[in-house]
């Protein structure tokens, strides 16, 4: 499914023959359960739909907001009063990003539960019925599993809605929603298929699921269930880091490579919402380098310029970690891949930032495949470093924080040898959340890796927040609310 966009068009004309013929027809500018979903070309079409949502802007290209915006990685670029108050943590109910996240994902929920809905009724192979149903499951309890860390329970919705659906529904207990995350990804485990070629590269395989799966398990705090679903994608043989970890975020090297397990598939200069949006947003400010008008450097890294020193992602770094370069931009750096045909770009030495550095990650330049608030690079859901990292996070906790099982020193060597660091003869609990932020940083895994820990209250006064145990909980959008009043509020928000 390389470079396919996920968007079903349907065009449709109509011939009139008189008035009472036209009373009687259904209508053909519309697709309608009864015209469309009855073969295995229209399940697929359907199943494609729901990769739709991801691909725009509200999914993936905004999601920075939400998932590294309150975390110790990032800060505003500026004082946006969307960002600021996440930022800040004094984020209210009627917050559009916040808004954004709860509705889209909740697009994605009721379009895979149409597949669900649907695809059943349809005459078809078996095996490929549940693969289909198997894809619509794996992106449902994705979606699912993303909301539950956001906001605690919240509904769980099994059925497209109809007229006679009662839709003052209630929230569901974190533990009912996680329970049908399980159900719904191991369901995708069993019932994916183990690889995708051609036009299908791309789509949701078993191992993208039991990824997933293994940091459900992760957060619930199953760890001989993360670590066996770890291991299983490890033992597969399929995957590898890439020798360089710059070639992730290399134009013509980081879509669909040895290392990506899942990732969001996108085409330059496409309609909207078929393009990344990451670089409009992360590139730097007043530098051109998008060649449009774009390129607002809305998030920038932390910095001990403007956060508390020791606490910032330009501390993190050792070195000799290679990851630094191709992460953040910091005074003279040089980027020759960059605007190659203008000579390259350079980071100018007095910084493009309040903070002097900026975001590397997703900046590839202008080019006749870039557009405004799109390029053609592909998103990184899940990279085999994370699942090596997954394994070792599983097996310190369940080891009272510590471990020297070989296979597990090999995974986190693995890692580090792969950034120019030194190999560690044993690694503990607090190591892994270390080398993940070096790792994953502005790859929207910063502020669930945190609630995972535990450590989110410690780390961000630490870093000079002010915030307390109501604030690892998102509020429910004020609009959800006013629709259905069944919707509790999460303690502390209006």
């Amino acid at each position: 499914m390389k470079k396919t966009v996920f968007l079903l068009v349907v065009i449709s004309s109509l011939s009139w023959s008189g008035c009472t013929d036209f009373l009687d027809r259904q209508p053909l500018d519309q697709i309608t359960q009864d015209n469309f979903y009855n073969s295995a070309t229209d399940a697929d079409r359907a199943v494609l739909s729901i990769y739709s949502v991801t691909q725009g802007i509200n999914w993936y290209g905004k999601s920075w907001m939400i998932t590294e915006i309150p975390s110790d990685n990032t800060t505003t670029g500026g004082n946006d009063p969307d960002f600021s108050p996440i930022d800040n943590f004094t984020i209210s109910s009627d917050n559009g990003p916040n808004t954004e996240f709860w509705t889209e994902h909740y697009r994605l929920i009721t379009l895979s539960n149409q597949v669900l809905q649907q695809v059943p009724n349809i005459e078809m192979d078996a095996d490929l019925k549940n693969s289909y149903l198997a894809e619509a499951r794996f992106m449902r309890g994705y979606s699912y599993f993303d909301l539950v860390r956001i906001y605690g329970g919240v509904p769980l919705i099994e059925e497209v809605p109809s007229i006679e659906s009662d839709l003052m529904v209630e929230r569901n207990s974190v533990e009912e929603v996680y329970d049908f995350i399980i159900e719904d990804l191991q369901f995708a485990v069993d019932n994916l298929p183990e690889t995708r070629t051609s036009s299908n590269l791309g789509r949701a395989t078993r191992y993208a699921a039991a990824a997933t799966l293994s940091k459900v398990y992760l957060t619930t705090g199953n760890y001989d269930g993360a670590a066996s679903l770890a291991r299983l994608v490890i033992n597969s043989g399929r995957y590898r880091l890439m020798d360089d970890f710059g070639d992730n975020f290399r134009k013509d090297l980081s879509d669909n490579n040895a290392e990506s397990i899942f990732q969001i598939q996108y085409v330059g200069c496409g309609p909207i919402g078929t393009g990344n949006a990451l670089q409009s947003f992360f590139a730097p400010w007043g530098q051109g380098i998008t060649k449009n008008s774009d390129g607002w450097g809305s998030q920038i890294p932390t910095s001990p310029m403007i956060d508390n020193p020791g606490s910032t992602v330009r501390d993190i770094y050792d070195e000799n970690d290679t990851r630094k370069y191709h992460t953040i931009m910091t005074p003279g750096d040089f980027y020759p891949e960059i605007n190659a045909v203008d000579g390259g770009y350079t980071y100018p030495v007095t910084g493009a930032s309040r903070g002097n550095i900026n975001i590397k990650k997703y900046i590839i330049g202008g080019g006749p495949d870039v557009c405004y608030l799109t390029s053609p690079q592909n998103l990184h859901v899940i990279r085999y470093a994370d699942v090596l990292l997954s394994l070792v996070e599983a097996e310190t906790a369940k080891n009272g924080g510590i471990s020297v099982t070989p296979d597990v020193i090999d995974a986190f060597n693995l890692v580090r040898q792969r950034a120019g660091l030194s190999t560690v003869s044993i690694v503990r609990y607090d190591d892994v959340f270390l080398e993940r932020r070096r790792e994953f940083a502005f790859e929207n895994k910063r502020w669930f890796d945190l609630l995972r820990s535990g450590m989110t209250l410690e780390v961000m006064r630490l870093h000079g927040k002010s915030l307390d145990e109501h604030n690892l909980l998102f509020p429910i959008p004020a609009q959800e609310i006013a629709i259905n009043p069944n919707l509790i509020q999460n303690e502390g928000y209006q």
